[in-house]
């Protein structure tokens, strides 16, 4: 109804409940100055719980959002600043294709070899980039929309291309997992589906996604807005990124989202600003979108009061 102020579907970083009304253009604008009003208490925190990003100090850090994941973790200019149940497993959702992309990568890959959708691969689960079985397309194409669409057809035909069958995939990532020292991580389901013995933590999933970055051809997927592909037989597909932050918050360029009934709604984000750079990883965040920009924008404020504090 005309004139009538709507709910308000942002949730405050701290307690992810709902904030108050808005409109949706005071959306940004609203978390910076919560940020900004909440960047002395920032730093009292980051000077008690900063911790090695690599996990190599196991000391847990402060949980300054408790509201806003089952699990979170902060790392901010490579200290892990912020958390909660980061060594508590959880279904990663659809975060784990980028272990499947690494997997893929590092093994005998070739960007212009053919993929033929099987029936499996094509009645996979949304979301789904809509192949159809017999299609076929560019393996740097399937790898595209597994990156940004997310897309579990695309995923399951380079899975079962490169090794024949789910089973035999997901001991690879295992194999991979572990060089990454990702030692609190199991594997079962390589497009991420909910599945028994699938798991993993904030921590191993920030090792995960530093080292997927390192990766050129995620680097530059995780970063796409938007793209196209098309099969051999001339049919196009367009999609979106799954990762709404893109575009939506300054300096945000990757990297994953994720959802499933067991998992809830998942993310892995990578924003940098000048010579700052924060990654956050939120499981099972109810809402992830309005949370997330809300703590990356805190994050910005604590590394530059940081700086300036050593200057």
């Amino acid at each position: 109804m005309r004139g009538t102020a709507r709910r308000d579907n942002r949730a405050c970083p701290h307690t992810g409940t709902a904030c108050g009304p808005r409109r949706r253009s005071d959306f940004l604008r609203g978390i910076k100055r919560t940020s900004i009003a909440a960047a002395g208490v920032v730093l009292v925190s980051f000077a008690v719980c900063a911790a090695s990003a690599t996990g190599a100090d196991r000391s847990l850090p402060v949980d300054r959002y408790p509201g806003a994941a089952a699990a979170y973790g902060v790392v901010v200019d490579g200290q892990l600043a912020w958390g909660r149940a980061i060594d508590e497993p959880r279904p990663p959702a659809s975060l784990a294709k980028l272990l499947t992309a690494i997997v893929l990568l590092d093994g005998n890959w070739s960007p212009q070899l053919t993929i033929v959708v099987s029936k499996s691969a094509a009645a996979m689960p949304a979301v789904r980039l809509g192949l159809h079985e017999g299609e076929a397309l560019a393996a740097s194409d399937a790898l595209l929309a597994m990156l940004v669409r997310s897309a579990n057809d695309a995923c399951a035909a380079l899975v079962e291309h490169a090794a024949g069958t789910f089973t035999a995939f997901a001991k690879l990532m295992n194999e991979r997992a572990q060089m990454l020292g990702m030692n609190a991580s199991h594997f079962v389901n390589p497009c991420g589906l909910d599945a028994p013995g699938q798991f993993s933590t904030v921590r191993d999933l920030l090792r995960l996604a530093q080292a997927a970055y390192e990766h050129p051809q995620i680097a530059a997927a995780v970063a796409q807005r938007s793209a196209s592909v098309a099969t051999t037989a001339g049919r196009l597909l367009h999609f979106d990124n799954g990762n709404l932050l893109l575009g939506q918050m300054d300096g945000v360029i990757g990297m994953k989202s994720g959802f499933t009934t067991a998992a809830g709604r998942c993310l892995i984000a990578l924003a940098r600003r000048g010579t700052h750079q924060v990654w956050l990883v939120m499981l099972d965040a109810p809402q992830r979108w309005s949370v997330a920009s809300g703590i990356l924008f805190e994050a910005f404020d604590l590394a530059v009061q940081s700086q300036a504090n050593t200057q």
